[in-house]
């Protein structure tokens, strides 16, 4: 019993330790940019990293949304592509934005027979300024408000904009202050932060 109290304060230490250096080297911080705009090498690393670890993310959303057929998807913040991919094959159009041309690198590669079908694009662009006109879909979606680097209001905003009546959409984030940031003062778990909003939304 002693061994293992030993053994488990010292991984405590170690994970202590590490963390203090990344945070105090900075590196942390510089890792925290290539996740939220992936460049170079390592964000290469990261963006094949990051659906891996949000998968059960995906998974929230999708059910939340129940896309059908007939749904008209944008994906905001997309990333690699892999959510829409994985959960939005079967509706009529897809679309995702992002601002990391690495992302849209991979998700025009992740959904290229889309692609090429017609029934899919990718853009790299400002979430606070989209390339469509209003009403141009059923569903809009983003995981990743803190993607947006403090302009999550107006890229809800625009994100209502391009909703056609009737439509619907999930945004979230895995932390609390990105969400209150973006104007939601409710909102469900401590990390698993989403919340659905309607064309109806008005706060």
């Amino acid at each position: 019993m002693r061994v293992f109290l030993r053994a488990g304060l010292a991984v405590i230490g170690i994970v202590t330790v590490t963390g203090l250096i990344l945070r105090a080297t900075g590196f942390s911080e510089r890792l925290g940019d290539q996740f939220r705009r992936p460049t170079g090498f390592a964000g290469r690393i990261a963006a094949w990293t990051m659906p891996r670890m949000f998968s059960w993310l995906y998974t929230i959303f999708a059910k939340v949304l129940d896309l059908q057929p007939e749904d008209e998807v944008v994906d905001i913040a997309c990333g690699s592509g892999v959510f829409l991919r994985k959960h939005a094959s079967h509706v009529r159009r897809i679309a995702g934005l992002d601002h990391s041309e690495i992302q849209i690198e991979l998700a025009v590669r992740e959904n290229r027979d889309r692609v090429a079908a017609g029934t899919a694009e990718f853009v790299v662009g400002d979430a606070t300024d989209l390339p469509w006109v209003d009403g141009s879909f059923s569903v809009a979606t983003s995981n990743c408000l803190d993607c947006f680097e403090g302009k999550a209001r107006p890229a809800l905003e625009e994100m209502y904009r391009v909703l056609r009546s009737g439509g619907r959409a999930v945004v979230g984030d895995d932390r609390r202050e990105a969400m209150e940031a973006a104007g939601f003062d409710r909102v469900s778990l401590e990390r698993v932060l989403w919340a659905t909003l309607t064309t109806g939304y008005k706060d």
